[in-house]
């Protein structure tokens, strides 16, 4: 129960929301405490001016301080002498607000609301808070208010603190309270997107590909949602895509297969004779599933990224110019047109030419497919800042949108009778993005009117590091 993250995150909101009140509560009560006492204390120990005009007319009267201990009070209310020595002694007797005391000139107490301080000294230093008192101009002495550390506190008072204290104890209750429901509520919403993404996880792995889950919650939660949905189509995507390369494969397989198992049976069944015709045509099929199967190889290493490459330093001209001398014969018997358009002075790049003569071969030859009696190809080798831009286009051809979307999927054919019977597997232009793509740069379609054009870039000096490495 408590690995469950919404239990945890209610703990912590909790613990969190304790932690605060508390200290809330002690600070409040602690001044609360201190704040009332020093009011207590301030209240009860004033010195009243009538108070001490009574002081100095009772010594004007007597010329002695002896016997003026009821007039000695903290109040000193405004009701005579009688209800001043009534003040006093409750003073005195209950300890409540500070000693006040009567001082001669010569600093001895003769008078205080406390008797066992009677006859001691005051330091002078501490008269600054005391008061003079004068008869005709004439100082004959000290009203002197000492204040308690600690202030005893009445019945009433006492009260009224505990009954802050417990109105406190009450709202630091109901703030709990109140804390703990916000936190549940809290930890549920936290917790409800991962309970979908736990679910939605748990569909994928029993197969359901292309699940998602809506995007809500905090931003990192709809950061982990937003990359699930990527991750859940893309793996649907990779589902797909290997549902129909399998079902390509089989059924690409299974025309070679039957051809060379129909010759093969007639040949033992007397059918046809055993000669050189007959098993030169079975001999065809073997290489055509041989280059089948080597294609399916380098397509799956390809998009793997795990093809290897042969680096090293590549003239681009010389070696366009070494396919076209090989196509050129190709390409005078089906009467087809060449056009060169290739910059002087192409800097060397870095990658693997027999991948590299791969990839222009597949365009050569796709483009010659394509390309009917009269038409022409035109191939560009060009610098495009960094890059080093190729192209082979063809006339006699047409690309739809969406037919141009899918020709560099595996298998993909855009007149499936016309290329099985000239041989083509279908993987051709697959593997060649792929390799384009490992060397750092990519591939594009584009069709116009009479025009298809496919084109590559590589980065001028990819891979240079590398070489040097090796």
């Amino acid at each position: 129960m408590f690995n469950r993250l919404s239990v945890r995150l209610s703990l912590a909101f909790l613990l969190s929301a304790w932690i605060g009140i508390a200290a809330m509560v002690l600070v409040v009560q602690r001044t609360l405490d201190a704040g009332f006492r020093q009011y207590v204390i301030s209240r009860e120990s004033e010195i009243n001016p009538e108070q001490v005009s009574r002081l100095e007319a009772y010594y004007a009267a007597n010329r002695t301080w002896a016997g003026a201990e009821s007039l000695v009070s903290g109040r000193g209310s405004a009701g005579g002498a009688g209800n001043g020595a009534g003040n006093g002694a409750g003073g005195g007797e209950t300890g409540r607000g500070a000693t006040f005391s009567i001082l001669g000139l010569d600093h001895t107490i003769l008078v205080s609301t406390d008797p066992a301080l009677e006859s001691t000294t005051v330091d002078a230093a501490l008269l600054a808070s005391a008061y003079p008192l004068t008869v005709d101009d004439v100082q004959v002495g000290w009203l002197y208010r000492a204040s308690p550390g600690i202030q005893a506190l009445g019945a009433a008072e006492v009260a009224f603190l505990n009954e802050a204290n417990r109105w406190l104890t009450f709202a630091g209750l109901g703030a709990t309270a109140l804390a703990l429901l916000v936190g549940v509520i809290l930890a549920y919403s936290l917790a409800r997107p991962l309970r979908e993404l736990t679910t939605a996880a748990r569909d994928l792995s029993i197969g359901q590909m292309g699940r998602r889950v809506n995007v809500r919650g905090t931003v990192e939660v709809n950061a982990l949602a937003a990359e699930f949905n990527i991750m859940s189509q893309a793996l649907a995507d990779a589902e797909a895509l290997r549902q129909r390369m399998a079902a390509d494969v089989a059924h690409e397989l299974r025309t070679p297969v039957s051809v060379l198992r129909g010759h093969l049976e007639a040949m033992l069944d007397g059918v046809y004779p055993l000669d050189s015709a007959h098993i030169a045509v079975a001999h065809d099929q073997t290489i055509h599933l041989a280059r089948l199967v080597e294609d399916l190889r380098v397509l799956t290493l390809a998009e793997a990224k795990r093809l290897p490459l042969e680096r090293t330093r590549i003239d681009p001209a010389a070696l366009v110019n070494q396919l076209l001398e090989a196509f050129e014969p190709l390409m005078i018997d089906g009467e087809v047109r060449l056009i060169r358009n290739i910059s002087p002075g192409l800097p060397v790049f870095y990658g693997d030419g027999t991948r590299i003569r791969q990839v222009i071969s597949n365009l050569l030859t796709n483009a010659l497919r394509h390309t009917s009696t009269g038409g022409e190809i035109a191939v560009s080798v060009q610098r495009e800042n960094d890059s080093l831009c190729f192209s082979v286009a063809n006339t006699g051809s047409h690309l739809s949108d969406s037919d141009a979307a899918r020709v560099f999927q595996p298998f993909w054919r855009a007149n499936a009778a016309r290329e099985r019977d000239s041989g083509g597997s279908g993987l051709g232009l697959a593997i060649s993005r792929e390799i384009v793509a490992l060397h750092g740069g990519s591939m594009t379609v584009e069709s116009g009117e009479n025009r298809v054009t496919f084109a590559f870039t590589l980065p001028i000096g990819a891979f240079k590091s590398d070489l040097r490495e090796r």
